[in-house]
Parts: structure tokens; sequence; C-alpha cells
């Protein structure tokens, strides 16, 4: 999973001063996984329903 130096660098110039490091992971995998489905949506390719269920189950 991959995820921009451009939006890496927005999400840094405006996080709070101090931020919880979970929170902070939490967000940034978000943030990928939202870029990693703009890509594949241009690219026309797309998640089974399955497979999205399964990992929406491991979020919580």
């Amino acid at each position: 999973m991959q995820l921009s130096k451009d939006n890496l660098q927005h999400f840094v110039n405006n996080m709070p001063e101090k931020i919880d490091v979970l929170e902070l992971f939490d967000k940034l995998l978000l943030m990928a996984k939202i870029e990693n489905s703009t890509h594949q949506e241009k690219a026309q390719t797309h998640v089974h329903e399955e497979e999205l269920e399964k990992e929406i189950d491991l979020w919580g």
C-alpha cells in the first residue's frame, strides 16, 4: 500500500501539534486506502464485495 508524498505532506502540514500515534496510523492507512481506491477507479479495477466485507470486518 502506498501514499503519495503530496498527500502525506498536506496531512503533516495540517495536523495538530500533538497527535496520538494510533490515530496517526489509522489516518495514514485510511488515506492510503482512499488513494489506492482512487487509482483503482481510474484503472477500472474494483474489489469484489466479499473482499470488501472481509476487510471491513477486520476494522472493528
